[in-house]
């Protein structure tokens, strides 16, 4: 009796660990597509708070737009081996150019008028409102 017992608990306790891994490996990610440039936010999944800046400075950005109903943002998530990143190297923004990176900005400590800078700097869209 003990042995099932004993064998139905290792199991459970195997797939709570496994789980806990696959979740450790992934990330979000926050992306949008506007023209020719793919723009992603890579976090860590639970830790939101670290990212404020990087967030507030896409909205900012994407209201600097004639057109804000045509830039939507989609949420996903992904593993940490398939970009180019580490775990410490988040929250991240990574900005690219028909497929090459053309700017990259990380670490929790970003200051959101630096990272809103960036992106103006980098993203080059034709009907920019104030600029």
């Amino acid at each position: 009796m003990i042995k099932p017992l004993y064998a139905l608990l290792s199991s459970l306790f195997l797939i709570l660990i496994s789980g806990c891994s696959i979740e450790d490996d992934k990330v979000e990610v926050i992306s949008a597509e506007p023209s020719d440039y793919k723009i992603h936010l890579y976090n860590h999944l639970e830790d939101h708070e670290q990212a404020n800046n990087y967030l507030a400075a896409l909205l900012n950005w994407k209201m600097k737009q004639k057109d804000e109903d045509a830039l939507s943002f989609k949420e996903s998530t992904v593993r940490i081996k398939d970009i180019n990143l580490n775990k410490d190297d988040l929250p991240a923004l990574v900005i690219t150019k028909n497929g090459k990176p053309v700017e990259i900005i990380s670490g929790k400590h970003s200051n959101k008028e630096d990272i809103l800078h960036a992106i103006e700097r980098t993203v080059s869209l034709p009907q920019n409102k104030n600029s």
